[in-house]
C-alpha cells in the first residue's frame, strides 16, 4: 500500500517543485541510501528484539511519513523525509521476509511467492483506488492519509506475528563476509529491485509526459505492473515446485525484458501499459525466489545472508533512479528504460544461484 502511494506521489512532486528528470533522479537517491544504511542495523535489531518488533516499529513510522511527503515545504525537507521513508521500508522488508522464512520453513513447502503476492495486491488496490479518488476530486494529501489509515488498521493484527523466541533470524551472527552464492543472489536482487524501482518511480512519469496519458490514467501503467506481478506470484510456488526455481527465474527475466522493450519501442499509451504489465508478470517471482534462497545459503547464517542480499538489492534502488534520471535528461526516458531491459535479459544467466543447495 505504501509503495503504491509513493508511486503516485512522485509525479505530483515533480510538478509541485518543477523538477527536471535529472534533479528528480538525484532526489530519489534518498530512499535507496536510507535503505542500504538501514540493512546492517536492521540485522542487529532483529537479533536483539526480534523481527516482529522491528517490523511493527518500522511500519508505524512508514505510515506516518507517507502523508508528510505530500506537504513537505521544500525539496530539502522532501528529500529528508524520503531518507526516513527508505530506512523504514528497509526495516519492513527484512522484518516481513524474516517472518515469511520461518513460516515457509515450518510448512516444508514453498510459500514465499504467495506471501509476496499480497504485496502486489496491496499495490494494485491502492493504485486503482487512488485513481478513483483523484477523479472524484480528492487531493493527493487526502489519498495519502487514507493509505496511512489502512496501514495502521493492518498493524492492529501485529500481535499474531512470529515472536522472537521462534524467529530464525534471531540466531547466528548479524554480520558476515558474503560468499559467491550471496553475491550472485545479491546481483539478482539488484536487477529485480532496480526494475521495480524504475517502474514505481518512472512508469507514471513516462506515460504522463511521454505518452500523453492524463493524471488519472497515467497510474494504470503501475497498476498493470502490480496486478500481473500479483497473479504471477499466486502461481509462483506451484510453478517453482513443478519446473524448478532456475527455469522459473530464467523465464521471468526474459519475459520482463521483452515487456520493457515493448514499453520503449512503442509510442502508444496502451502498449506502454501492456509492456509494464509484462514486466510485472516476469519479475513477480524473482524476489520471492531470491529471498527464499538467501535463507538457505550453505555456510552463511540467515542473519547475515538475508540483509546482505537485500542490501545489494537496495543498491539497485539507489543507482536506478539517478541513472535513469541522468540518462533521461541527456537522451530520453525511453532509452533509459531500455537499459533496464538489457539488464533483465542479462541477469537470466545468473538464475542458477536461486538453487543454493
Amino acid at each position: 500500500m505504501g509503495v503504491s502511494t509513493w508511486a503516485i506521489i512522485v509525479p505530483f512532486t515533480k510538478i509541485r517543485f518543477a523538477l527536471d528528470d535529472a534533479t528528480l533522479g538525484y532526489i530519489l537517491l534518498a530512499p535507496g541510501i536510507g535503505g542500504i544504511l538501514a540493512m546492517p542495523v536492521v540485522g542487529l535489531l532483529i537479533k536483539r528484539f526480534g523481527s516482529r518488533t522491528v517490523l511493527l516499529a518500522s511500519s508505524i513510522i512508514f505510515g506516518t511519513v507517507l502523508p508528510l511527503l505530500t506537504i513537505a515545504p521544500g525539496k530539502l525537507a522532501f528529500t529528508a523525509l524520503l531518507f526516513v521513508f527508505g530506512i523504514t521500508f528497509g526495516g519492513i522488508d527484512i522484518g516481513v521476509n524474516a517472518q515469511a522464512v520461518v513460516i515457509e520453513g515450518r510448512s516444508g513447502r514453498r510459500l514465499m511467492s504467495s506471501f509476496h503476492a499480497l504485496f502486489s495486491f496491496g499495490a494494485l488496490a491502492v493504485a486503482l483506488a487512488t485513481s478513483l479518488l483523484l477523479k472524484l476530486g480528492l487531493s493527493n494529501l487526502l489519498c495519502s492519509v487514507c493509505c496511512a489509515a489502512g496501514i495502521f488498521a493492518i498493524l492492529l493484527q501485529g500481535g499474531i506475528l512470529v515472536p522472537k523466541s521462534q524467529d530464525l533470524l534471531s540466531d547466528g551472527p548479524a554480520l558476515a563476509l558474503p560468499n559467491r552464492a550471496t553475491l550472485a543472489l545479491g546481483l539478482c536482487c539488484f536487477a529485480c529491485f532496480l526494475t521495480e524501482g524504475a517502474v514505481t518511480d518512472w512508469s507514471t512519469i513516462l506515460l504522463r509526459f511521454s505518452r500523453g496519458a492524463s493524471a488519472v490514467t497515467a497510474p494504470f501503467g503501475y497498476a498493470g505492473f502490480a496486478v500481473m506481478m500479483a497473479f504471477a506470484r499466486l502461481g509462483g510456488d506451484a510453478l517453482a515446485m513443478r519446473f524448478g526455481a532456475v527455469r522459473l527465474m530464467q523465464a521471468g527475466c526474459l519475459l520482463a525484458g521483452a515487456g520493457m522493450l515493448l514499453v520503449v519501442a512503442s509510442s502508444s499509451m496502451i502498449a506502454g501499459i501492456c509492456g509494464f504489465a509484462l514486466v510485472g508478470l516476469g519479475t513477480g517471482n524473482i524476489a520471492p525466489l531470491v529471498f527464499s534462497a538467501a535463507a538457505r545459503i550453505p555456510g552463511v547464517a540467515p542473519t547475515a545472508s538475508a540483509p546482505a542480499v537485500i542490501s545489494l538489492g537496495y543498491a539497485g534502488f539507489l543507482l536506478g533512479p539517478v541513472v535513469i534520471g541522468f540518462v533521461a535528461n541527456q537522451l530520453n526516458l525511453s532509452f533509459a528504460m531500455g537499459l533496464v531491459a538489457i539488464l533483465l535479459i542479462a541477469i537470466s544467466f545468473v538464475a542458477p544461484a536461486v538453487e543454493p543447495d
